[in-house]
C-alpha cells in the first residue's frame, strides 16, 4: 500500500498528510537526497505537540523542563520554556538552523499549540535538528529523550519505522502531538521520526485531523477538562492511519535509496 492508498481512505471534511526524506551526513549539507509526500485535505494543521522537541532546542531548555516536555509531552514544562522563550524569539531562533518561519497563532499568540504546520515543514525541521546533532550537544540530547519516549505517546510508529526500514526500534526518534481543541470538530494526532539508516538520516511526519461523533466529542471534551487521558481515543482514531502512511513513506523512501543509477542497459 502506498501513501496515496492510505490517504483515499481519509473522509471528506478531514485532513491527513505525510513527508518524508533522506538526508546525506552532517557535513553534505545539501537538499535532501529524497523526499516524497501526499496530502489529502487542509495544507496546513494546527501542530499540537509535535515541536515540543524544537521549542526546548531553540529556548536553550534545561533538563529539568526540557526532557519531561519531550518524554512525557509535558504541558507544564513546554508552557515554561515557551513563555520563557518568549514565544516570538523562540520561532526566531528555529528559523535561523531550520529554514522554516512558524507564527504564532493570531487569535491567542501564547497558545504554542495552535501554531499551523505541514508535514513538509515538519520534516525539514527535525531533518535541522539532526545535522546539528552531529555537532551539537543540545541538539543530540533532544533527539536522546525523542528515543526515550513514553511508549503509550509513541502510537507504535518506532516498530513501524524499524520493520520497515530494517532497523532497531530503540534507534528511533519519535514525538507525537495530539488534540482537539473546543472550536475543533477533528481531533489532531501527528507524529515525527528521526533514524539513522545505512550513513543516511530518515525524518518523516505524518499529520492527521479526524472527525469524531458528537457524543463521543462531548465525552472527550469533558476528560480533557478533568484532566483525564484521552490517548486511547486518539489511538483509536488515528493510530492505523499514522502507522500505515509511517510504513509506505518509509518503504518508498527506501526504495527510492535501492535503485540503481544509472540503470543497467
Amino acid at each position: 500500500m502506498s501513501a496515496v492508498d492510505a490517504l483515499a481512505g481519509v473522509p471528506d471534511f478531514a485532513s491527513a498528510q505525510v513527508a518524508g526524506e533522506v538526508l546525506g551526513t552532517p557535513q553534505y549539507g545539501g537538499p535532501p537526497l529524497r523526499a516524497t509526500a501526499a496530502r489529502r485535505g487542509a495544507v496546513r494543521l494546527r501542530c499540537a505537540s509535535v515541536l515540543k522537541p524544537l521549542f526546548a532546542w531553540a529556548a536553550g531548555a534545561a533538563p529539568a523542563d526540557g526532557e519531561p516536555a519531550v518524554r512525557h509531552s509535558d504541558n507544564a514544562a513546554t508552557n515554561r520554556i515557551w513563555h520563557g522563550g518568549p514565544p516570538q524569539r523562540i520561532l526566531d531562533r528555529l528559523a535561523d538552523p531550520t529554514g522554516v518561519r512558524w507564527h504564532p497563532l493570531g487569535a491567542d499568540p501564547t497558545w504554542f499549540g495552535g501554531i499551523e504546520v505541514s508535514a513538509a515543514e515538519v520534516v525539514t525541521a527535525y531533518g535541522a535538528l539532526a545535522r546539528a546533532a552531529a555537532g551539537d550537544p543540545a541538539a543530540a540530547q533532544i533527539l536522546g529523550w525523542m528515543r526515550a519516549v513514553a511508549p503509550d505517546q509513541a502510537f507504535g510508529i518506532p516498530d513501524t519505522v524499524a520493520d520497515a526500514l530494517g532497523v532497531d526500534a530503540a534507534a528511533v526518534a519519535v514525538k507525537a502531538g495530539w488534540f482537539g481543541h473546543v472550536d475543533e470538530t477533528v481531533l489532531r494526532t501527528h507524529v515525527v521520526a528521526v533514524v539513522e539508516r545505512k550513513g543516511e538520516t530518515v525524518v518523516v511526519a505524518a499529520l492527521t485531523a479526524l472527525p469524531v461523533p458528537e457524543p463521543e466529542r462531548d465525552r472527550y471534551r469533558d476528560d480533557v477538562h478533568a484532566g483525564r487521558p484521552v490517548l486511547d481515543v486518539h489511538e483509536r482514531l488515528a493510530g492505523p492511519l499514522l502507522r500505515e502512511l509511517f510504513a509506505a513513506t518509509c518503504r518508498d523512501l527506501a526504495r527510492l535509496g535501492d535503485r540503481r543509477w544509472p540503470p543497467p542497459s
